[in-house]
């Protein structure tokens, strides 16, 4: 059972002869009373004062638990989109090579056919030289065939 400051206050004791000094029990009951009631109501107010801290502190953890587990999350959601951006970079390199290689192999495709069209060119000029060649042998022969002394339109001189 519990005892509280009322307790003490109301507590009687029976008198006996040559007993102690009533006043000064009654003086000392009081004095407890006085004290036993201060350490009453300071303990409930270091119950009140746990409780707030308790309920604080299970909020800090409540509050830590998140950040960690947001934390978390963080961490793995950069590692994917680390991987995400390394598989991106990987198809845009992928689709350079391809479209590098497409334009190499365009690339020697128009030299290939520069080259032949440089070919046929030089072809056709050596069959333009030998034409003109010829044509001017020709008429070398033909001017050399007419009579001294004619000119071309026919024409004696003296």
């Amino acid at each position: 059972m519990r005892i509280s400051a009322l307790d003490i206050r109301q507590q009687q004791f029976t008198a006996r002869f040559r007993g102690l000094d009533r006043q000064e029990v009654e003086a000392f009951l009081e004095d407890v009373a006085e004290d036993y009631e201060s350490v009453v109501k300071e303990n409930a107010l270091l119950k009140e004062q746990l409780a707030v801290l308790e309920e604080r502190s299970r909020n800090i953890t409540e509050h830590e638990r998140t950040l960690q587990e947001t934390l978390v999350t963080t961490h793995r959601l950069t590692e994917e989109m680390k991987q995400a951006a390394k598989r991106e970079a990987e198809m845009i390199v992928r689709d350079a090579e391809m479209r590098g290689e497409k334009i190499a192999e365009a690339t020697r495709a128009e030299e290939a056919r520069l080259k032949a069209e440089l070919s046929s060119l030089k072809r056709i000029r050596r069959q333009l030289v030998e034409e003109l060649r010829s044509t001017l042998a020709r008429y070398d022969r033909l001017l050399a065939s007419e009579q001294p002394g004619e000119t071309p339109d026919g024409d004696r001189t003296a």
